[in-house]
């Protein structure tokens, strides 16, 4: 089951790269029906282009190869989730974290449907995106079961803290979907400002408006170019926000020794996302830096997710207590 479960985790890595890969080359509607593609299982052949109003084969075959790379995951987590539901020494709360995977990956193929269906309404895309990268952290999170590792006891507050900022990390990817589905990407060319201002015209009633659904093709973005500078700006003041928090918590964990290498890991993590923000602003969102950027945000995560499991609260703990030694305990 350990070996299956890393099967799992690398697949899902895989996955979301795709999709990002397909979100990025515009492959979203290669194939614009589902689950085939132009009515076919295979994406039809280049020669065949004549035949098929709108065929791209390489954005077709993208799509495909990212749908069948979804489903193939679905079946390896439908599988550990039955050998784990057979094995007797595994706890209820793994068993429940394997169920939870399934339903998680089964909304997952739903929202990769209506992604199509819906001809890439941003709250879709973003959700999809969104449910990818937590599939992703909870594949880590049952594959942290399976591993000893020690602990270190920190205050309740701290491993609170921990999770806040999990969170303020979901809610930055979830504006870096926003900007990607709604092609905000290369709205600002400029870095700090955004088209030579610090703040753009458009209201975030209209850069943000989440519940209107309109029923055409959002490929290539339907806002005007001040709402997507409004997104460009907002993701930028969060990527700073979350930067501030991310250090405040380093400088609070830096006193235990044991969390100094995973410490620095953040913080690399958290720069090289920061660079790669930048870089694709003013280098116009090169496809590689592009998908780094994505990559970055997902290791990120996970990074996070890791740092959250190894903290054992101890409610006796003082936060600023600097005559004790932090202990880690097996």
């Amino acid at each position: 089951m350990k070996s299956l479960t890393n099967v799992a985790f690398a697949l899902a890595f895989i996955v979301v790269t795709l999709g990002a890969l397909t979100r990025l080359m515009d492959a979203g509607l290669g194939c614009p029906d589902w689950p085939g593609c132009y009515g076919q299982l295979m994406p039809p052949a280049e020669h065949e282009k004549h035949l098929f109003t709108g065929l791209d084969s390489g954005k077709a075959w993208m799509e495909m190869i990212h749908r069948y790379g979804a489903g193939l995951l679905g079946l390896v987590i439908l599988s550990l989730m039955i050998l784990l539901e057979k094995s007797p020494q595994i706890s209820g709360q793994t068993r429940w974290l394997s169920r939870g995977l399934l339903a998680l990956v089964t909304a997952q193929a739903l929202f990769g449907m209506w992604t199509v269906t819906m001809k890439l309404q941003p709250q879709i895309v973003t959700i999809h995106l969104l449910g990818g990268m937590l599939l992703l952290a909870l594949l880590w999170r049952l594959r942290k079961q399976f591993y000893s590792e020690p602990s270190t006891r920190v205050p309740s507050p701290v491993k609170t803290s921990v999770l806040a900022v999990i969170v303020l990390t979901f809610f930055q990817i979830s504006l870096g979907g926003w900007t990607s589905s709604q092609y905000a990407g290369l709205a600002c060319t400029d870095f700090p400002t955004c088209q030579g201002q610090w703040l753009p015209a458009a209201p975030l009633s209209e850069a943000f408006n989440v519940t209107e659904f309109i029923d055409k093709n959002h490929e290539g973005g339907l806002l005007s170019a001040e709402a997507r500078q409004s997104i460009q700006v907002v993701h930028r003041l969060f990527a700073m926000l979350l930067t501030l928090s991310i250090a405040a918590l380093v400088i609070a964990l830096w006193r235990y020794a044991a969390l100094r290498m995973q410490l620095l890991l953040l913080l690399s993590l958290t720069s090289l996302q920061l660079a790669l923000g930048i870089a694709n602003a003013l280098l116009l969102l090169p496809l590689s830096l592009a998908l780094a950027h994505n990559t970055g945000a997902a290791l990120l995560l996970l990074c996070l997710f890791d740092l959250h499991t190894r903290l054992k609260p101890d409610a006796d703990a003082a936060m600023f207590n600097r005559t004790s030694v932090p202990q880690s305990t097996g």
